[in-house]
C-alpha cells in the first residue's frame, strides 16, 4: 500500500481507499488476505481511525472487501471485484445465460401433476439425471461421451421461456421452436460461445448423429426411471412407462431399459447398506489384528 501524497488535494480517506484498491487489484492483497487492523491502518497513514473507518466503507460499498464478525477485514475473491463504471463486461451475456438457466430449478416437470404428484421433479433435476444416463449410453456405444452429455444437459433449457408442456398438452400449444430460443437466450454471448450452444440445440433437435439418439434415448430413459420411483410411492406411472420404451431409438438403450425394469428403485440401497457393513467389519478386523 502507498502512504498519504501530502501533495494530493482528495479527502484522505479517498486516498486510503485508493491505495488499498491499488494493492487488492496489483495482487500485494491477494483474495482471502487479512487487512490489518484500523489501528494500525491509522498509523501507517497517519490519520484518525475514523477516517480510515470512512475508507473500508467505501471499499465493502464497491465489493472489493468484506468483515467477518470477531476477526477482521478479508480482501473478496477476485471474481466479485466490481467493473470500471461504465463499462460492461464481455461475458456479461454468459453470465445472464447461467442464471437463466438456474429457473430450471424452480421448473416443475408438469406431466407429473397430471397424476396428482403436488411437488414433482423439477427440470433442472430431471436433466442431472439425463446427462448422467447420456455418459453411460455413450460409453457402451462408443460414442463421444461429452458431446453426448453436454447434449443431454442443454436439451430443455428452452424451457426457462416456454415452461415445460407436457406431451398432451402440445396438440394445443404452439410455441417459437428450441433453436429460435437458444438465438435469444445466447445473443450478448461472444460468438464462440453463443455458436457452442446453439451448435448443441440444433443438433439435439436434428437427432442425425449418434450422439443425439443416444441424448434422445437418455430422456425417455430418465422418465422410465421417475415413472417406476413414483410407482413405489402408488402412483400409476403405467402409461409414462410404455410410452418412454416404445420411444428409445437405440438397441443399447433397450437393454438398458430392460435392465432397469427388472430392477427395483430401492436396489441401489441395498448394495450401498451392504457394503457398509463390509466396510465395518474391514475395519474392525484391522483393529483387532
Amino acid at each position: 500500500m502507498q502512504p498519504l501524497d501530502p501533495a494530493d488535494p482528495r479527502n484522505p480517506s479517498v486516498q486510503i481507499a485508493a491505495s488499498i484498491r491499488a494493492a487488492i487489484l496489483n495482487g500485494e492483497l491477494e483474495p482471502g488476505a487479512q487487512l490489518p487492523s484500523g489501528e494500525e491502518l491509522a498509523k501507517f497513514f497517519g490519520v484518525t481511525r475514523v477516517t480510515v473507518g470512512s475508507a473500508i466503507r467505501s471499499l465493502k460499498e464497491e465489493g472489493f472487501i468484506r468483515s467477518q464478525a470477531g476477526s477482521g477485514v478479508y480482501v473478496r475473491d477476485q471474481a466479485t471485484l466490481p467493473m470500471p463504471a461504465g463499462k460492461t463486461h464481455e461475458l456479461a451475456g454468459v453470465a445472464t445465460f447461467l442464471y437463466e438457466a438456474g429457473h430450471l430449478k424452480n421448473t416443475p416437470r408438469t406431466g407429473w401433476l397430471l397424476l396428482g404428484i403436488n411437488s414433482p421433479e423439477s427440470v433442472a433435476e430431471h436433466s442431472f439425471r439425463v446427462g448422467m444416463i447420456g455418459i453411460a449410453l455413450a460409453a457402451l456405444e462408443d460414442a463421444d461421451v461429452g458431446r453426448t452429455a453436454a447434449l443431454c444437459l442443454m436439451h430443455d433449457l428452452h424451457e426457462t421461456r416456454i415452461a415445460d408442456v407436457p406431451s398432451v398438452g402440445r396438440a394445443y400449444v404452439t410455441t417459437a421452436v428450441p433453436e429460435a430460443i437458444t438465438a435469444h437466450q445466447t445473443a450478448d454471448m461472444p460468438h464462440d460461445v453463443a455458436d457452442t450452444f446453439r451448435g448443441l440445440t440444433a443438433e439435439y433437435e436434428a437427432v442425425e448423429t449418434l450422439e443425439a439418439k443416444l441424448a434422445k434415448d437418455a430422456d425417455k430413459l430418465e422418465t422410465l426411471l421417475q415413472a417406476l420411483e413414483y410407482r413405489t410411492q402408488g402412483y400409476a406411472t403405467e402409461e409414462w412407462q410404455r410410452t418412454s420404451i416404445e420411444a428409445l431409438r437405440t438397441k443399447t438403450a433397450q437393454e438398458l431399459a430392460q435392465a432397469i425394469i427388472a430392477g427395483h428403485p430401492h436396489d441401489w440401497f441395498s448394495a450401498f447398506q451392504a457394503s457398509y457393513h463390509e466396510l465395518r467389519a474391514s475395519a474392525k478386523n484391522r483393529t483387532t489384528a
